[in-house]
């Protein structure tokens, strides 16, 4: 009985501590982590007639913009965080949907009006796809 007792708590002790270096070595702590901030300067590549103080630089899911001065726009954002080039509220009558980017510390948006930014995207998709 004694044997018994003493087996079921050594493999006891042995999950236990099996289970405490899983989580602390393994990509699960991470997950727990709140993301890093850092801060990213958008540089505006403007290719529309537009002018500039038109666009502004978005962050859709956090609810976050900032305007472009002098073609640059900083964030303090989330790494991983998706932004793209959106029309600013001051022209109404303008209409631009950019396309989602990872940020970068340092990156580009183009704002580029001769065709859609999303159509643009497809077309890229379909040429790598089929190697045109």
């Amino acid at each position: 009985m004694r044997f018994s007792l003493a087996l079921i708590l050594g493999l006891a002790s042995l999950v236990i501590i099996y289970g405490i270096y899983y989580v602390s070595t393994s990509n699960f702590s991470d997950a727990l982590e709140t993301p890093k901030l850092i801060d990213v300067k958008i540089r505006l590549k403007n290719e529309c007639t537009v002018i500039d103080t038109a666009f502004i630089a978005e962050a859709p899911k956090l609810g976050k913009s900032s305007k472009f001065y002098d073609k640059i726009a900083v964030m303090r954002v989330p790494e991983k965080t998706k932004v793209k080039l959106s029309v600013s509220r001051d022209f109404p009558d303008f209409v631009y949907d950019g396309v989602l980017q990872t940020v970068e510390p340092e990156m580009f948006l183009v704002a580029d009006c001769s065709i859609s930014p999303r159509l643009k995207s497809i077309f890229g998709s379909m040429k790598n796809r089929f190697g045109e």
